[in-house]
């Protein structure tokens, strides 16, 4: 058994669709360009097209009905700090790759792979990057910069640094994931664990936007009901004593029926919370 694995995974390995130069140019426009196309309703999520754009045709160079498959797929909602979230895009290339090879992986396999991983992969890199990384870099740069009558050194080290870390850990990251998501979709294939791990997926993704929901979308009742001895406030003695942040919850799900149901755009669903943001401020019936 181990000897067929080994004969599978070299053999996967000489049938390899994308050549490193594709895979660079792929992961360069990835650490090069992920904050200048941001939405609200993709966020990040243009920008691994536009790095799939780099590798596509090699991955179906004669069927464009599969090109815009994978490109419609790999659009959408994306969003995970860039040096550390790198890895999730390198195996997303490398199970549509073994896809694109005959391999039988699901598309909610790739799309919850990327969703369950995004949310732990940014918080670790936030931490890590902008919480101990930055802050040291910059107290040391600051007081070389401050060590004399205009030393400019300290800017020009913490440019360098910076910059060259950022690509040095994206790149090892990505090229990581690639690697790592080659081989584990060949184990995973050949152990029957692929149902499991997407149904797994599939609730870690749904936590993740559960907790995207909570802290991210605010809304809450303003109305409140005096009497002569006390003050009911429906928001916290009803609202959050029958489900906490019930009324985010419903504002997601108004947004997703909209979206999916009616088939409304991002701008005419932007307009609409405007216009109920500024009648519930005005009324009281919303407070913020």
């Amino acid at each position: 058994m181990k000897m067929m694995r080994r004969t599978i995974k070299m053999e996967n390995k000489k049938k390899s669709l994308i050549p490193k130069a594709a895979l660079i140019k792929a992961w360069f426009i990835w650490e090069t360009f992920p904050q200048t196309c941001y939405n609200y309703e993709r966020m990040m999520g243009q920008v691994v097209a536009h790095m799939f754009s780099a590798i596509i045709n090699f991955l179906y160079k004669d069927n464009p009905a599969k090109r815009k498959e994978v490109m419609k797929r790999e659009i959408e909602f994306f969003n995970v700090h860039i040096e550390f979230g790198a890895c999730i895009l390198g195996m997303a290339v490398a199970l549509e790759e073994q896809k694109a090879m005959g391999e039988e992986i699901p598309d909610e396999f790739i799309t919850n792979l990327k969703t369950s991983l995004m949310g732990p992969l940014a918080g670790m890199g936030d931490t890590i990057w902008q919480g101990v990384v930055i802050p040291i870099l910059l107290a040391v740069c600051i007081d070389l910069t401050r060590s004399g009558s205009g030393n400019i050194w300290g800017a020009i080290i913490y440019a360098v640094v910076i910059i060259a870390a950022a690509y040095g850990l994206s790149y090892w990251n990505f090229m990581f994931g690639y690697k790592a998501g080659s081989e584990a979709i060949m184990d995973f294939l050949e152990k029957g664990i692929l149902n499991k791990l997407i149904k797994g997926a599939s609730i870690m993704g749904c936590m993740v936007m559960g907790g995207l929901v909570v802290n991210y979308v605010k809304a809450s009742c303003g109305l409140k009901v005096v009497s002569s001895t006390s003050t009911y406030d429906i928001q916290t003695s009803f609202l959050d004593a029958i489900c906490p942040s019930i009324l985010p919850l419903a504002v997601t799900m108004l947004v997703y029926y909209l979206m999916n149901k009616r088939r409304w755009s991002s701008l005419k669903i932007i307009g609409l919370i405007v216009v109920i943001g500024v009648v519930g401020g005005v009324t009281g019936i919303l407070a913020y």
